[in-house]
C-alpha cells in the first residue's frame, strides 16, 4: 500500500506541467533592480547571482567592481525611462533587451551637472531558489550629454 501511495504521488508530481516565467515577474524583478541600484545598493546582492557581471562603458565589471563604480558618483537624483522592451522566457531563465534613457543630477568638482544617457541594454536572469536573479547585464551608451547646471548661475 505504501508503495502504491508513493508511486501515485510521484506520478502526480511528474505529470505537472512546468510553469514558464511570466513577463510580469520579469518586469517586477527588472524594476526592482533599478530601484535598488538607485536607492539601496546594500540590497544589490539579493538580485544577482554570485557570479554576476556587467559589461558597461566598454568594460567588464564584477559585482563588487560595479558597486564601487556606482558609489563613485555623488548622485542627487535619477530618472529612468525604458522603451522597446522585449522579453523572452522559459521555465528557468529570462532575457530582456531594451533601450534605456537616463537623466542624473550629480555633484562634481565643477558643480551640479546633469548627465543624460541613452543606452542599448540586454540582460539575462536565472531562477535561483525560486527567485529570478540577474546573471549578466550588458549596457552600452549610444548617446551622452553633460550639462553643468551651476555654470549658468555663475554668469552675470
Amino acid at each position: 500500500m505504501k508503495k502504491l501511495i508513493l508511486l501515485s504521488t510521484l506520478f502526480i508530481f511528474a505529470c505537472q506541467k512546468p510553469i514558464k516565467i511570466s513577463e510580469k515577474e520579469v518586469m517586477e524583478t527588472f524594476e526592482t533592480f533599478f530601484e535598488v541600484l538607485d536607492n539601496d545598493l546594500d540590497s544589490f546582492d539579493s538580485l544577482v547571482t554570485d557570479d554576476f557581471f556587467i559589461f558597461e562603458n566598454s568594460r567588464r565589471y564584477s559585482k563588487d567592481e560595479f558597486i564601487a563604480f556606482v558609489k563613485s558618483f555623488d548622485i542627487i537624483s535619477s530618472k529612468r525611462k525604458f522603451e522597446n522592451i522585449t522579453i523572452d522566457t522559459d521555465y528557468n531563465s529570462a532575457h530582456i533587451s531594451l533601450k534605456q534613457f537616463g537623466e542624473f543630477i550629480v555633484n562634481t568638482p565643477e558643480g551640479k551637472t546633469k548627465l543624460e544617457f541613452e543606452w542599448l541594454e540586454s540582460t539575462y536572469a536565472l531562477k535561483v531558489d525560486g527567485k529570478l536573479k540577474f546573471k549578466f547585464y550588458f549596457s552600452e551608451a549610444i548617446k551622452t550629454n553633460a550639462t553643468n547646471l551651476d555654470a549658468d548661475q555663475a554668469k552675470p
